[in-house]
């Protein structure tokens, strides 16, 4: 069964952004040692990760929202090297997923916005959620909105992963069901590839609400990280 400890940063699951202060606390743990490492085993060798040692620790820029304007802020992310193959790994906090600066509560609101809304568009959701740099005059733009979805719509595993503990959990719930019923209309896409993601990013979003109600964490980034984001 799932471990349904409540994480220490699970106030932010319905924040708009991750906050300064969380990314510093992170860091900080992470240069003090203190993160401890919840890859899974290797993916090469099959390394448990308990053998795991702590190869480094990376710089990664973070976008937080802070009344409408969006600040950057320096963050580290701990790398681990599996002693079997040399391969390395990143751990990622629960405020981010790979290949992206903007938080995960971020992504998840753009994303929500678009899929749940059947007449919103990709502009229209930048016009009434305007966020702007505060270094520049740069705003969020409707293609990063696309690619989050692309993004999340990708993550097949985890939707089926979060689903099956769920089912373990509550084996009366309907939850298959609520799944499979969640339907876009046929002008936010122009062909089935892209329906199907779109399919996906709102079924994810909608496990994830499950997810955290019932067990009080969040699928970021235990789970995801466990079904290595995909």
């Amino acid at each position: 069964m799932y471990n349904s400890e409540k994480s220490d940063n699970i106030k932010h699951f319905f924040e708009d952004s991750a906050t300064e202060k969380q990314i510093q606390e992170h860091t900080e743990k992470v240069r003090k040692g203190l993160v401890k490492c919840h890859l899974p085993r290797c993916w090469n060798c099959k390394t448990e990760p308990e053998a795991f040692s702590r190869h480094e620790a990376r710089q990664r820029q973070f976008y937080v929202i802070i009344d409408d304007l969006v600040r950057m802020v320096l963050g580290l992310l701990i790398r681990w090297k599996c002693p079997g193959c040399g391969k390395t790994f990143t751990d990622y906090p629960d405020f981010a997923v790979p290949y992206k600066r903007y938080t995960v509560p971020t992504i998840k609101k753009y994303c929500g916005l678009y899929t749940e809304d059947h007449e919103t568009s990709y502009r229209t959701i930048i016009i009434n959620n305007a966020i702007g740099h505060l270094d520049s005059e740069r705003q969020l733009n409707h293609s990063t909105i696309h690619r989050w979805i692309t993004s999340f719509g990708s993550y097949n595993k985890i939707v089926r992963t979060a689903q099956d503990l769920y089912l373990q959990a509550k084996p009366e719930s309907s939850i298959c069901r609520e799944l499979a019923l969640l339907s876009i209309p046929s002008k936010k896409y122009r062909t089935e590839k892209r329906k199907g993601i779109l399919q996906k990013c709102r079924q994810l979003l909608k496990i994830e609400i499950k997810f955290h109600s019932f067990f009080s964490v969040s699928i970021f980034p235990y789970l995801a990280t466990q079904c290595g984001f995909s």
